[in-house]
């Protein structure tokens, strides 16, 4: 029988499989428990979701960092026929990184989705652990969740950083150019971000 309203019971019946029956106190019990441990590491499984996301901005950021000049140019080409971009070394480490990405989405909207069907039970034990377990999860990391939200916003907000060497270089080309006044290296390093 589908109920379309909250009941406190201990016989749910079959969950999820055919077999897999709750009927008494004690799997009544076992199944919040474990209900209560999937939804907490649901609410770690977005915390590492965005951490990927976040380190995948900073590695763009990154491969940007350093203003082009002439001889980073040559430098950057001559490296790209050995190791470009479809090298099989660097295909095979992005596909890989790809495919972890995406078992970590799958496995999250999987679960995500579990834990939504079990609350569309309407049992009121199970509905308190899968709500009470998500609390927990942001009880444990959602000051996680907040900083590692604010690390990728600043990371896809961050145009270029510039590393010491970019400082040297840029100076360097500067000398050499003499066609404008060069900018002192605690200007430049005021106006970008500093990687050490």
């Amino acid at each position: 029988m589908m109920h379309m309203s909250f009941w406190w019971g201990s016989n749910v019946g079959d969950v999820f499989f055919s077999g897999l029956t709750v009927n008494g106190t004690g799997p009544m019990v076992a199944l919040c428990l474990t209900l209560t441990a999937l939804s907490v590491a649901y609410e770690g499984l977005k915390i590492h979701g965005a951490k990927v996301r976040a380190r995948t901005a900073r590695e763009r950021v990154r491969s940007a960092s350093c203003p082009p000049s002439e001889s980073a140019t040559l430098l950057s080409l001559e490296g790209s026929v050995s190791n470009g971009p479809l090298s099989g070394s660097n295909l095979s480490r992005r596909i890989r990184k790809l495919a972890a990405e995406a078992v970590t989405f799958l496995f999250h909207s999987m679960l995500g989705y579990a834990l939504m069907l079990t609350v569309m039970v309407y049992n009121g034990y199970l509905f308190v652990a899968v709500v009470g377990g998500m609390g927990l999860g942001y009880f444990l990391f959602g000051h996680l969740s907040m900083k590692v939200n604010m690390e990728n916003i600043q990371a896809h907000q961050t145009k270029m950083i510039c590393t010491t060497r970019c400082l040297q270089q840029g100076a360097e080309s500067c000398a050499m150019s003499h066609s404008a006044p060069c900018p002192s290296a605690r200007t430049t390093r005021s106006n970008y971000q500093t990687l050490t």
